[in-house]
Parts: structure tokens; sequence; C-alpha cells
């Protein structure tokens, strides 16, 4: 995988990073790993952020939350798997459980950028008793691919509502001609 290292804002103004394009191998390494549940490729992306991800200033890295169902299907989380070694490297806590997906929602891979928007209104929530931990923190959120944005977008507005002190977003892949819809 060669390094894109996508610079762009989000609508909402938060820092964005995409390191490697989504290209034909990459999308047959993910279904293998989504759909196939091959665990065994992560170790290789895991290696490849080690190598071109830079650090990132931040005291927690919260993974896009998957529909709960999905979760209990595939037995894990491709994000937070993909960012488990980056975030032992930096010291910096990986947290999946301070925000959840409160709304189930259908696979947005097959969705148009409106079905998106309206597919994911009000889909996350921040658990009650973890709030004031992210007030006055640096977040960085991960996932695996962003494609519209609007996913990610979602999480930060909804982690934006406890008032951190900055929020931040990477993903392992980015589409190459869709720098344009953030």
């Amino acid at each position: 995988m060669r390094p894109y290292h996508e610079h762009s804002q989000l609508a909402l103004g938060y820092k964005y990073l995409g390191l490697f394009e989504y290209n034909e191998t990459a999308r047959k390494i993910l279904a293998q790993i989504k759909y196939q549940k091959n665990r065994e490729l992560i170790p290789f992306i895991q290696k490849s952020l080690l190598r071109h991800a830079p650090k990132i200033a931040a005291d927690l890295l919260i993974p896009a939350p998957l529909n709960p169902l999905r979760r209990q299907e595939r037995g894990f989380n491709q994000a937070e798997e993909f960012f488990r070694t980056y975030a032992a490297y930096y010291h910096i806590p990986l947290r999946a459980d301070i925000v959840y997906r409160g709304k189930n929602t259908q696979k947005l891979a097959a969705l148009s950028p409106a079905e998106r928007e309206r597919e994911t209104a009000d889909i996350f929530q921040v658990w009650a008793n973890k709030e004031a931990e992210l007030k006055n923190k640096k977040i960085l959120l991960i996932d695996d691919i962003i494609t519209t944005g609007n996913t990610l977008k979602k999480l930060a507005e909804t982690i934006a509502r406890c008032a951190p002190a900055s929020i931040e977003i990477i993903s392992v892949f980015r589409p190459a001609g869709q720098a344009n819809m953030l």
C-alpha cells in the first residue's frame, strides 16, 4: 500500500487525514477482513499504519462504532483492530466504550450521499457516564474508510456536544475521487 496522506477539512472544520488510496487491492483486503472475517490480514494494516501514519497528539482514540448487530455478526470492529497497535505504540488510550451506535443502520456503502445523510441522523450517542471523559480532551476519531464523510461528521458532532479541546479524524483508506465531497 502506498501512503495517500490526503489532508482536508470536513465541512464542520475537523482536521482529517486519509492514509491510503482506496483502490481495488484495498477493496479486496477490506472485504476479506470485514465480510470473510479474515483476521490474519489485520496485522498487515496495523504495520502499514505504524509505518506511514504520523503521530497525532491526542488524549483518546475513539473508533467509529459499528451497528451492534454487525459487530456481533463480525465479532470485531475493524477500525478498532486496525488502530490497536498505533494506540499502543503512541500510548494513546483506545476507547471503544465511550460512544455507541444508538440506531441500527443498513449498510452505508451502497447508499447515495443523500440516503446516508438520512440513514445516519442521530445514530451516535455518548454514554451518559462517559461524557465528562471527553471534556477538554484532544480526541482522534478513527475509521477504516471514509467515503462521503457523513458517518464521521455525525460522530464528531455527537462528541463535540461534550466540549472536547479538539477533534481530529484519521482513516486508513480514502477514495481518491471524492476529495470534494468533504
